[in-house]
């Protein structure tokens, strides 16, 4: 095969639409009290990936002394600074105080060519479904083990001011839009320990696929198909399946007094109408992490609309009998496609912003904060 039909087979393959097309400049970053850095590289072990980071302290972290640290995952194409800006995030950090910590995929147009390198990934998605290649005991994907050695250098001072906050014990945090929502599920799965809680926005499960190259057929995802045809496997999507996909990594039972680190607590948010990856994919989430906390995935004690957004969000929520505190929240958007969803016209509660593009940006202000909505779901008060 010629090196260019090729490379062509193996961008096709690559391209699972995990997130949308952002303009190439970083926005400018904040400026007063608010830093903005580059995570040294010689502070995390990359466990051979090709994952930098840079961090973002907010003001109120500085005053809080201790915050809570947000791991902010992008998608594929993404600009992970445009990304954080757009999205609303950057909006509740600044409210809550918190300390963002954000990873960044390589582009890499030969990394998944068959015997070329594989760092980085074609489109710049984080490679969450790499198993049968990583060198890790149990094969957790390296990218994943790379990131939870970027909580580490945080939580042990590493590429913070020495004289400014630290991280909260017990408040560490993960979220990501698309393949971002991929890998936040593997981080959950694998290293439950390290989390309180996680919030996965147009994701898929942990363990659809033990390959990039395969994740597109497996987990539901867009490779130049038409929306009809964005369909994620249909065997093996039961409770018992999923609790022994999450279950494989040893980790302690849930507290009776909540969800601490351990047990992380997950927010499942999901359009209807997503033509990139399979709505269905919000189901198999719930599956996956009712079982995980060993609830009954037909039995929600919650279930209702939204009262911020009454027409287009349902909800769904699990929590152990006696418990007054959700510890799965799945909630399908009516009609909202592959977004994060945002909402600009509170200016009291800013959340986001619409960037001018000529490429669709998979940011869409569609009068709901989905992270404010994990933020609360997250208890996040300063």
């Amino acid at each position: 095969m010629a090196l260019g039909a090729w490379l062509r087979a193996s961008l096709a393959a690559a391209i699972i639409g995990l997130s949308g097309l952002l303009p190439g400049q970083a926005p400018a970053m904040p400026t007063g009290q608010a830093l903005w850095s580059e995570l040294p590289g010689d502070a995390f072990n990359a466990q051979g990936s090709a994952l930098k980071a840079s961090v973002y302290v907010s003001v109120g972290a500085r005053v809080r002394g201790k915050a809570p640290l947000l791991v902010l995952l992008h998608g594929c194409e993404q600009d992970p600074s445009t990304f954080f800006t757009d999205s609303g995030w950057l909006d509740v950090a600044d409210r809550y105080g918190l300390i963002v910590l954000l990873p960044e995929q390589q582009h890499n147009a030969y990394a998944m060519i068959a015997g070329a390198s594989r760092y980085g990934n074609p489109l710049g998605c984080f490679n969450f479904a790499d198993r049968l290649t990583s060198p890790l005991k149990g094969g957790v994907p390296r990218e994943a083990a790379a990131i939870v050695s970027m909580i580490d250098a945080l939580r042990a001072g590493k590429g913070l001011d020495p004289d400014g906050p630290r991280i909260e014990d017990g408040h560490i945090y993960v979220t990501g839009l698309s393949a971002g929502a991929g890998m936040a599920a593997t981080l959950l799965a694998d290293y439950p320990q390290v989390f309180a809680g996680g919030a996965l926005f147009a994701g898929v499960p942990a363990l659809c696929a033990q390959s990039m190259t395969s994740a597109a057929s497996l987990c539901g995802i867009s490779v130049m198909r038409a929306c009809g045809e964005v369909k994620a496997r249909t065997g093996g999507y039961d409770s018992r399946e999923w609790a022994k996909a999450v279950q494989r990594a040893s980790h302690p039972q849930g507290s009776p007094q909540g969800s601490p680190q351990g047990s992380p607590r997950v927010l499942i948010v999901q359009g209807t109408a997503d033509c990139t990856v399979d709505p269905a994919n919000a189901l198999y989430l719930t599956n996956q992490w009712t079982a995980f906390h060993g609830l009954p995935a037909d039995r929600p004690t919650v279930i209702g609309q939204e009262p911020s957004w009454p027409d287009r969000a349902v909800r769904k929520g699990y929590a152990p009998a006696g418990i007054n505190d959700l510890w799965v929240e799945t909630v399908l958007l009516a009609g909202v496609g592959h977004v994060m969803p945002i909402a600009t016209g509170d200016p009291n509660r800013p959340c986001g912003r619409v960037r001018p593009s000529d490429k669709k940006t998979y940011i869409e202000d569609v009068g709901f904060c989905g992270a404010a909505l994990a933020a609360d779901f997250f208890h996040l008060t300063p």
